[in-house]
């Protein structure tokens, strides 16, 4: 028995026929359906992380979330089964609205993630440049040149700081030896 979430929380019966989740209340059962196998997998990956993080549920203790492939009409069945009290009180404030933001991120998880993009707005320098179409940045990867750039940094600060050491030994021990000649 299968049911979506406004049916589970009527108390309403049926079973599941097209894409997206399903609660089965009676055997305490998530169930997403999706087409293809990287969807399936991607949202089995996601479903693991929202309940971890929203939840605090542990994986194995709490649910258990598998990968179903069904045969006959070829499409993939992620389901997770709460196994704990603490895992039945998700599920529970999952299929009475109690949880919104996590409804949403398990409906959306079998989305690719895609990295936000910063618009950045062309400068003015002449009439030729207005022709020129606006240019976006992928956000990650100036945060991941900066991050780069802000470990060189620190790298070369650690040398500069051990070489500078290394120099004011040498020049303590000269002055040490200059002072008992």
């Amino acid at each position: 028995m299968h049911q979506s979430e406004h049916e589970a929380a009527m108390g309403i019966q049926a079973p599941a026929i097209g894409l997206g989740l399903w609660y089965d209340a009676e055997k305490l059962i998530l169930e997403g359906i999706y087409l293809d196998e990287v969807s399936a997998y991607r949202a089995r990956r996601s479903w693991i992380k929202t309940f971890e993080m929203n939840f605090l549920l542990e994986e194995i203790h709490d649910f258990k979330v598998k990968v179903v492939l069904d045969n006959e009409v070829a499409r993939y069945h992620v389901q997770c089964t709460f196994t704990s009290a603490c895992g039945r009180y998700a599920f529970w404030r999952l299929t009475h609205h109690q949880a919104p933001e996590v409804q949403f991120t398990l409906e959306t998880a079998h989305l690719p993630h895609v990295s936000p993009m910063r618009f950045v707005e062309p400068t003015i320098e002449s009439e030729s440049d207005a022709l020129v179409p606006p240019t976006f940045v992928n956000v990650d990867e100036e945060e991941e040149k900066e991050a780069r750039v802000e470990s060189l940094v620190a790298e070369l600060a650690a040398l500069v700081k051990r070489k500078a050491r290394k120099c004011f030994r040498r020049a303590r021990s000269l002055v040490f030896q200059l002072g008992q000649d």
